[in-house]
């Protein structure tokens, strides 16, 4: 069996997933997840049967991708409950974003034409998926990673059928209504600018959701109502007069306060002003932070926030956190594949890039209970230093060597540690690769 193969520790952390597959199609999960780990570059389902442990047909692996009882939403819960049981925030803080995947293969399900901001060397248009991605973010050694638990493919609309059409503000909203049911914790969503506005703040006022996003520079924003005078017909009006532009209140020369605050675990001096508006598109009253460099380096920045009790500080430090799923976008891709995949049906192609990101989750997870577990039997245990998802997987795949090299635990002192030193090469090799 290809649970046999895994760690004990990782299969305690991938078995708690068990509930979304079928007893047909578990033991096809089991045979995958260590040719995933091991494997690099392209993961082609002839390379992932080669070194799985379940001897089945290439064509049953295939099935099991594109047919197998796969309930993906129950997958997506078991990650999240996962997530919540090891970390046990106080509050849970989602990030949503986005991220596209060239194709170059023909009649690939869902690939469509998008733009990339970010193409290199300039933007423009690629062919591909557009995935949009739900990850929780946590405190690991004090630096913030995103978690995901959340996966689903955005298709235009002339490829969907009538009234199956969703945006990807419609499928965030559809997913952050899912999660609201999972769990009574409270909850707060951080996201770009491309997602702040009327089609998912509202929905967020209604379950409960504060929202700290950047906010676009062309928003007008206007002050309170004036009051009523007496004897006075009509409707009151609902806002006041249209304050200043933001590209106005960026040129000010005064009411900037010197401020320092955490990002990416560094301590950063910043000038800040805040102020709270009406958003009339939205018709909500948020709180507004101009943030600037004192040396004039970066560009000035405008974010705003639903929550107004939080100081311009923890607006800034919460949404630097937001950077943490760009970082998962690069290690899907660079490390597990979520780009590179011979992947054609539509549950496949799903299916592949939710097993990609759950290894994420999953690896996240097995090397801090790991520290969990050495810090019960030596207290005076240091504390962790940050690791990538890099250094989490070349120690993973170093127990995975050990494992398929030596089933057999070896007596001596020295063969063990030279057993070590070899898996520690295999693994580095492998990472490297």
């Amino acid at each position: 069996m290809a649970a046999c193969r895994i760690s004990a520790e990782f299969f305690g952390v991938v078995v708690t997933a068990r509930v979304a597959f079928s007893k047909r199609s578990w033991p096809y999960l089991e045979a995958l997840v260590v040719p995933w780990l091991l494997c690099q570059g392209q993961r082609c389902v002839t390379r992932l049967r080669a070194l799985a442990g379940h001897r089945r047909s290439l064509s049953s692996y295939y099935r099991f991708l594109a047919e197998g009882k796969f309930r993906w939403q129950v997958l997506c819960r078991c990650l999240f409950e996962l997530i919540e049981k090891t970390f046990r925030p106080e509050r849970l803080l989602i990030v949503v974003d986005d991220t596209l995947c060239p194709k170059w293969g023909r009649r690939i399900f869902g690939t469509a034409p998008f733009f990339d901001h970010v193409a290199r060397p300039r933007p423009g248009f690629i062919w591909g998926h557009n995935w949009l991605v739900l990850a929780l973010v946590v405190s690991i050694a004090g630096c913030p990673v995103a978690l995901p638990f959340w996966v689903q493919l955005y298709r235009p609309e002339k490829q969907c059928r009538k009234r199956e059409f969703r945006t990807r503000l419609q499928l965030a909203v559809e997913a952050l209504q899912t999660v609201r049911d999972w769990t009574s914790r409270a909850i707060d969503v951080v996201a770009d600018g491309a997602y702040n506005n009327e089609s998912l703040l509202t929905p967020l006022q209604s379950l409960g959701f504060s929202l700290v996003s950047r906010l676009r520079v062309d928003a007008r924003l206007r002050g309170d109502p004036p009051a009523r005078l007496p004897g006075r017909r009509g409707r009151p009006p609902r806002y006041g007069p249209f304050l200043p532009r933001l590209s106005t209140w960026a040129r000010r020369r005064k009411g900037w306060r010197p401020t320092t605050v955490e990002i990416y675990r560094s301590r950063v001096r910043l000038l800040v002003q805040s102020f709270d508006a009406w958003w009339p598109t939205c018709g909500l009253l948020i709180r507004v932070v101009v943030v600037r460099d004192p040396r004039g380096r970066r560009r000035t920045s405008f974010l705003s926030s639903t929550d107004r009790t939080l100081s311009p500080e923890q607006i800034i430090e919460r949404f630097a956190r937001r950077w943490s799923i760009e970082q998962l976008f690069a290690d899907a891709k660079q490390h597990l594949g979520l780009d590179s995949a011979e992947v054609r049906s539509p549950r496949s192609v799903h299916r592949h890039a939710l097993l990609a990101l759950a290894l994420i989750t999953w690896t996240h997870v097995w090397h801090y209970l790991k520290y969990l577990r050495r810090c019960h039997k030596l207290p005076s245990q240091p504390r962790p230093a940050a690791v990538s998802l890099r250094g989490k997987l070349e120690k993973l795949r170093s127990e995975l060597a050990k494992t398929l090299i030596f089933p057999v635990r070896l007596r001596g002192t020295r063969s063990l540690r030279n057993t070590q030193a070899l898996a520690d090469l295999f693994a580095r090799a492998l990472t490297a690769a």
